[in-house]
C-alpha cells in the first residue's frame, strides 16, 4: 500500500528527526546532497513516512531545502552573507526582545534568567553535535525566554523561526569554540535586568549579536 497520505506516529517521526538533524549537523549527510526518502529510511530503519514528514519540519528550520523537480537535498552551508544577513534580522528583533522584557521583568523572571545562564554556563560543549547538542539548546532558551518575557506570543513565534538558522552557525564545528564569550555576553544582559535598565539590556543584546556574527565570520 502506498504511506504518502499515512501519517506517522509522532513519536517515531520525533526520533527520525532527531536522527536526521544529527547526520546534517555532524556533516553524515554533507551540505548540497539529495535527501531520498526511500534511502534515509532503509537507512535508519524505518518506513518512508516519517522520513517524508520529518523532512518537510526540517524545511522549516532551514536545514533542508525542497524544489519541485529535485525534492529535498541538504541546505548548503550559510555565506558569511547569509550569516550577516541573519544576524541582521536578530538585531532588529532581539535587542527589542530585551528592553520590553527588561521593562516588565519582577524578582523571580530575573532569577530564571540566571538559572538559563548557569544551564548554559555548564552544559557540554562538544565533541560532535551530540556532545554540544545540550549547549544549544539551553543557549537557544536564554533567547526564547528574553521573547517570552515580552508577554507578546507574536514575537515568541518570529523568533522561533530564527532557530534552525542558529543551529547551522555550528555545523561545520566539532566542538562550540565561543561558549566562553557567549555566557559572559548572557550575564551581561542579565546584569541590566538586576538593574532594571531596559535600554542597557537591549545595548547588552546588541553587543552579544554582533559578537556571536564577528566570532562566526572571523
Amino acid at each position: 500500500m502506498d504511506d504518502s497520505s499515512v501519517t506517522a506516529p509522532l513519536g517515531v517521526t520525533d526520533t527520525v528527526h532527531d536522527a536526521i538533524l544529527e547526520l546534517l549537523m555532524n556533516r553524515g549527510l554533507e551540505p548540497g546532497l539529495p535527501l531520498r526518502t526511500q534511502p534515509l529510511a532503509a537507512r535508519l530503519g524505518v518506513s518512508a513516512t516519517p522520513v517524508r514528514e520529518a523532512l518537510a519540519r526540517l524545511e522549516g528550520s532551514g536545514l533542508v531545502v525542497r524544489s519541485a523537480r529535485r525534492g529535498y537535498r541538504a541546505a548548503p552551508l550559510l555565506s558569511p552573507e547569509e550569516l550577516a544577513q541573519l544576524v541582521d534580522v536578530r538585531l532588529l528583533v532581539e535587542p527589542g526582545n530585551a528592553e520590553r522584557a527588561c521593562a516588565r521583568a519582577d524578582d523571580a523572571f530575573v532569577a530564571r534568567l540566571h538559572a538559563a545562564v548557569d544551564e548554559q554556563r555548564h552544559a557540554p560543549t562538544g565533541p560532535g553535535y551530540s556532545g554540544f547538542k545540550h549547549y544549544l539548546e539551553a543557549d537557544w532558551s536564554f533567547h526564547e525566554l528574553l521573547a517570552a518575557g515580552t508577554g507578546n506570543p507574536f514575537i515568541v513565534r518570529t523568533l522561533d523561526s530564527f532557530r534552525g538558522f542558529v543551529q547551522r552557525l555550528h555545523q561545520v564545528e566539532e566542538r562550540v569554540s565561543d561558549a566562553h564569550e557567549s555566557v559572559a555576553e548572557h550575564e551581561a544582559i542579565v546584569r541590566a535586568f538586576e538593574r532594571r535598565d531596559p535600554a542597557a539590556a537591549a545595548e547588552a543584546m546588541r553587543r552579544h549579536l554582533q559578537g556571536v556574527l564577528d566570532r562566526a565570520v572571523g
